[in-house]
């Protein structure tokens, strides 16, 4: 295995925030003329606007975690390493 790893982190986390935001923004549209939601809020349809700044971030993320450069699975260091803990017999087999 000396591709790079391709799993990050950004892609799960930007994915579920474009979910909930797209499901939070579609409810704030839906609720919009309801006033009564909103008036805690000052009128402001915070499930709309919150929405819309998680599809925002969610994007973002995705946009970051697929366009970020592959990682080695193993380091040079880290190889050294296990030859040298083979040859001194320090191997622990689980």
């Amino acid at each position: 295995m000396s591709t790079g790893a391709r799993f990050d982190i950004r892609i799960p986390i930007g994915v579920l925030f474009l979910l909930l935001g797209a499901i939070l923004t579609v409810y704030g549209m839906v609720t919009w003329s309801r006033v009564e939601l909103y008036t805690r809020s000052e009128g402001i349809v915070i499930n709309f606007w919150w929405g819309l700044a998680m599809l925002v971030f969610g994007a973002a993320m995705l946009y970051f975690g697929t366009r970020a450069p592959p990682r080695p699975l193993h380091s040079a260091a880290g190889d050294e390493t296990e030859v040298r803990e083979h040859k001194l017999g320090l191997e622990h087999e689980e």
